[in-house]
């Protein structure tokens, strides 16, 4: 029995199965020719094979400009010429089907252009001074071109004693003379440029050294010139030190010896060029210093001691020169009885050397300030010797130091000559001049 009710639901499932594919979709499938690609993108002289099915059938190819694109008997299409058209393929059961063919002109890599990285100028060869570097780059010629290689460049130097350069196109100089630079793409050798290039002396144009030295005898001082600029590059560096008295300094390698007291100049040049050079200053003394001015005197002085009354509040007494303050004194060209110059005479209570004499003009606001002067020695107040004359070309504020020769005195007058004048009408009449020292010293020793 149970066999019998196993037998029917199996009967009656399949009846079910029938039925339901009996009322499923209809499914109209196309009957044509398949092929690997619909459409073909190829450049001259390229070759794609094309295969079609189904495989039951054979085929026959054909094309519909031979001066664009060819196909074989199998199938193989060869790119001809710029230009498109169709590749039609026919079964042996009279089934048709057409595949566009699109042939682009062959654009080959034909060679490289080199430009400067920095300003993009092209270069076609290379002055490059010592110690200085210049970066590369490479583009293709032409720069649209479609030739399957990629343009990867390799840099070389034919003489690596003489430049270098990297992967990324820094060129670098090693030592003075000639070489050449190529540049080629990997994957085609023969498309290259050859760049000369050429390592010249940067050049020394200046050295810098220590202005003037005071020196106590027989204590040696090195001086340590600066050659500029810095990253000079030439095949001889070095220098040649002088003296112009060797009974005062000796010189060697920069190393200052004095040996005896008085003054001399030394003079540091280019060996291979002289006309580059500097000089130093130098005096040898026993005992030098910063000499105290506290019991100095100012002994006489004319600066602007005005008469009239409406400028009789602008006169000021320069007292402060001596106790290193601010000293403010002014100036009157209106002042007919007080004219030009002015000066300071100091008594300074004994007889120094005067090895060095320093004043700084203060940051001011004011156009009027110390133009011209100089300073003046005596031993008796009576006969005065010009130690120096001084120039301020601007308003702007500096330094001025002069060195001296030793020459002994106990007077000494500061003279200014001439002074700009200034404008500020709130202060005085524009004719005027008011003049500031900061800080005003003498360097020498007691004799």
């Amino acid at each position: 029995m149970n066999r019998f009710l196993y037998g029917a639901s199996f009967i009656f499932a399949g009846l079910l199965i029938l039925a339901a594919c009996s009322n499923g979709p209809e499914r109209d499938i196309e009957y044509t020719i398949y092929s690997t690609h619909s459409s073909i993108e190829l450049l001259e002289g390229e070759e794609f094979q094309l295969t079609a099915s189904p495989t039951t059938q054979t085929f026959t190819w054909e094309t519909t400009d031979a001066s664009v694109a060819t196909v074989s008997s199998t199938g193989l299409v060869r790119a001809i010429s710029d230009g498109t058209c169709f590749i039609n393929i026919t079964s042996s059961e009279g089934l048709r089907r057409s595949i566009p063919v699109d042939v682009e002109k062959l654009l080959l890599l034909e060679g490289i252009e080199v430009f400067n990285k920095a300003n993009l100028a092209p270069v076609d060869h290379i002055s490059v001074l010592m110690g200085k570097t210049t970066e590369l780059a490479a583009s293709a010629m032409p720069s649209n071109y479609n030739e399957k290689i990629p343009f990867n460049i390799i840099w070389e130097s034919s003489d690596k004693d003489i430049v270098t350069i990297d992967e990324s196109g820094i060129v670098t100089p090693v030592y003075f003379g000639n070489a050449e630079i190529t540049v080629s793409v990997a994957d085609k050798p023969s498309v290259k440029k050859v760049i000369p290039v050429e390592v010249l002396e940067n050049p020394i144009t200046a050295i810098q050294v220590e202005s003037d030295l005071i020196l106590t005898l027989n204590n040696k001082h090195t001086v340590i010139p600066v050659l500029l600029p810095a990253d000079y590059g030439v095949r001889d560096p070095s220098l040649v030190w002088r003296s112009s008295d060797e009974s005062v300094v000796k010189v060697t390698d920069g190393e200052i010896e004095p040996v005896g007291t008085g003054s001399a100049v030394v003079t540091v040049s280019l060996n291979s060029n002289p006309s580059v050079n500097a000089e130093i200053a130098i005096i040898v003394a026993l005992n030098p210093g910063i000499l105290d001015r506290t019991d100095w005197e100012i002994i006489e002085w004319n600066s602007c001691i005005s008469e009239e009354p409406q400028y009789v509040s602008l006169n000021r007494i320069p007292e402060n020169m001596l106790d290193g303050n601010v000293a403010t004194f002014w100036g009157s060209k209106w002042d007919a009885p007080k004219p030009l110059p002015y000066y300071f005479i100091f008594d300074m209570k004994r007889e120094y050397k005067i090895y060095r004499i320093s004043f700084t003009k203060p940051n001011d606001s004011w156009r009027g300030n110390l133009k011209n002067g100089y300073f003046e020695i005596s031993a008796d107040n009576v006969t005065w010797t010009k130690l120096s004359d001084w120039s301020v070309n601007s308003n702007a504020p500096r330094e001025h130091t002069f060195t001296q020769d030793g020459s002994s005195a106990r007077y000494l007058r500061f003279v200014i000559s001439d002074a700009f004048e200034y404008d500020n009408q709130a202060a005085g009449p524009a004719s005027g001049a008011r003049c500031d020292i900061a800080e005003f010293n003498v360097f020498g020793e007691e004799k």
